[in-house]
């Protein structure tokens, strides 16, 4: 039987999943579930995964989750090259194993923190509605994705091109996903001024092709989407500063270029 890959590309770990089974030549079934429509709390999927999550493969039945574990699975169960997750050199295991262990909380929350935030305070879509921006929780997380950017290219690279050495990993896939997510919301500075960083990820990008540029293409379409909101708001106090000199109605103008761009009057 095929290998069923449940997954939706709007996700980096998904992204990161994916990859790995397209760079590795692992023939699979896709099976996308659109998470902005809430397809992940769908009853046949939730008899496959009560946590409602992706990604998730099924091999021959054997039903698993959680992109790290996914990753290490079909490196072993499949025999893949060692370089993707090492096996007989239990030492660039353990440094394969660290990194993915550490980039749970050190690199995925504050990379999802500062999407969410970012793209949540320009657009709302589906069950992700439009929040206000929390300028403290953005600050926040932008200092801790400048701490892990550094702690990437001071310990994990150190010299080397990939995280275990000379050849990329499983780690490398997963840690370069996440970091991409943030230039959606055009947070591309918070690892940009890191050229040892900057010069990994291409790297990592490059010998991912020519899946990395086709599987980042949905992320880009809400990249666009995020850039649009953004013009248009730029817009909206633009004209609204042009109308400052009105007087004391003019919040009945403002209230008319609101209304125009979509945008609420909360006054």
């Amino acid at each position: 039987m095929v290998l069923e890959f449940y997954y939706d590309l709007l996700s980096q770990p998904c992204r990161a999943v994916y990859l790995f089974l397209k760079a590795a030549g692992i023939k699979f079934e896709p099976k996308v579930i659109d998470l902005m429509k809430g397809e992940n709390y769908n009853p046949e999927f939730l008899k496959k995964n009560p946590f409602h999550k992706v990604p998730l493969i099924d091999d021959g039945g054997f039903i698993l989750a959680e992109s790290v574990t996914i990753m290490r699975y079909i490196a072993i169960q499949y025999k893949l090259p060692e370089h993707w997750y090492p096996r007989a050199d239990v030492r660039a295991q353990a440094r394969v194993d660290e990194f993915l262990n550490w980039q749970h909380l050190c690199v995925r929350k504050p990379c999802m923190e500062l999407y969410h935030s970012v793209f949540q305070g320009s657009i709302g879509i589906g069950r992700f509605t439009k929040q206000p921006l929390v300028q403290e929780k953005v600050h926040r997380a932008r200092e801790e994705i400048a701490k892990c950017v550094t702690h990437i290219a001071n310990h994990y690279l150190n010299g080397k091109p990939f995280i275990a050495g000379d050849y990329i990993s499983a780690a490398d896939v997963l840690g370069v996903c996440e970091l991409a997510q943030i230039a959606a919301v055009g947070e591309e500075a918070s690892y940009a001024n890191n050229r040892i960083v900057v010069a990994w990820m291409e790297r990592v990008k490059s010998k991912l092709q020519p899946h990395y540029d086709e599987c980042m293409r949905k992320l880009d379409g809400f990249k666009k989407m995020n850039e649009d909101a953004n013009a248009e708001m730029a817009w909206v106090v633009s004209q609204i500063a042009a109308r400052s000199g009105e007087g004391p109605n003019s919040t009945r103008g403002d209230r008319g270029i609101l209304h125009q761009s979509g945008c609420r009057y909360d006054k």
